[in-house]
């Protein structure tokens, strides 16, 4: 499959486009959206699809002879890298293989760790697995950014994200947290946008009940922007909204209408991911919901596993910033604000010296 960018001046009329000329696949896949500046300063909705490669190929005049040639090509530039690479002294070499490998089985990406890796070799710090070690834990928790937990203002939140990674239940934990265990008691409203799944809002209802908080069903772009209209006054406004598939373009184009029907209230989307979630399901997401800037990630799952590699190598090199961690079913107790040394401590458990 090959990656194909279209343009439009909404989500829904780019991927219009993309049907429009690849329609005849039923496998047509919504890759990412976003929006973007076009050459005349106006703002437009940019899609990328993934496409069969030999009709991107036919599309563009190109053989695809031609384009295995060029692909070969790029294999040989690898394989010269590759023969630099081996050029670094024998004992060197081991050293660097052992802390890969032992990174690597944690799930931090062999490629990000070569590139934080080369200007090191020939030193003595490729010759010493631990400093070596130190090396690369440094760079990661500098990679790691950390959103503090910030409630002097009125703020929207919206929680967005794949199905069944906990969103409503951790909307309930935060409800939970800024009712009665921050400094004061803030006033709290919960906003169910979630018409698809069955029993979505009576399960954020029985929360809302529970705490004595307001709770509306927005079945529409007017009711939400109406009833943000309503909750001006509300400290914070919790947004849930429903699950979407990388492959559900049809919710992700409602969701960002939501998002878009709204000018006068600034929202704050915040994507909830699971720390038992692999690198590429999560870039995976991530680029799904890009059109909708997201702002943090909210990890849910945390005590589930002790293999985040995966989430930190992501979160590392997309610089994208954690605010919470959710570590149990308990409401509200099993919410924390995120921090570095949280999440290095859960990364570095089994890894000796």
């Amino acid at each position: 499959m090959v990656e194909e960018t279209f343009e439009a001046p909404t989500p829904k009329k780019a991927f219009a486009l993309a049907k429009e000329k690849y329609g005849q696949f039923s496998d047509l896949q919504l890759l990412r959206a976003r929006q973007v500046l076009n050459r005349e300063g106006k703002l437009v909705a940019e899609i990328t699809v993934a496409v069969p490669q030999s009709e991107y190929l036919a599309s563009i005049g190109i053989d695809e002879s031609e384009a295995l040639m060029e692909e070969i090509q790029s294999l040989r530039s690898g394989i010269d890298r590759m023969k630099e690479l081996a050029g670094v002294e024998s004992e060197s070499r081991k050293s660097v293989e052992k802390v890969l490998k032992l990174l690597e089985e944690k799930g931090i990406r062999r490629s990000w760790m070569l590139q934080k890796i080369e200007p090191m070799l020939g030193t003595s710090v490729a010759e010493d697995e631990q400093l070596l070690l130190s090396y690369l834990l440094e760079e990661i928790d500098e990679g790691l950014v950390v959103q503090e937990e910030k409630m002097g203002e009125s703020r929207v939140m919206m929680m967005v994200g794949p199905t069944g990674v906990g969103k409503t239940t951790t909307i309930a934990k935060m409800a939970a947290r800024y009712s009665y265990m921050l400094d004061r008691d803030y006033r709290v409203a919960l906003i169910n946008l979630d018409t698809y799944r069955a029993g979505a809002y009576e399960q954020l209802d029985n929360f809302a009940r529970i705490l004595g908080l307001e709770h509306r069903r927005a079945d529409s772009v007017e009711r939400f922007a109406q009833y943000l209209d309503e909750l001006a006054d509300y400290d914070v406004v919790l947004v849930d909204t429903a699950g979407i598939s990388p492959f559900d373009t049809d919710r992700l184009i409602k969701t960002i209408e939501f998002l878009r029907s709204v000018r006068d209230r600034e929202i704050s989307t915040n994507l909830v991911v699971s720390a038992t979630a692999k690198y590429e399901d999560i870039k995976e997401i991530y680029e799904h919901f890009s059109f909708i800037n997201i702002e943090s990630a909210i990890v849910t799952k945390f005590d589930e596993t002790r293999r985040v590699g995966d989430l930190i190598a992501f979160l590392t090199e997309r610089h994208l910033p954690v605010s919470y961690l959710s570590t149990g079913q308990r409401v509200p107790e099993d919410l924390e604000p995120a921090s570095r040394e949280r999440i290095l401590e859960q990364f570095l458990g089994g890894i000796d010296g």
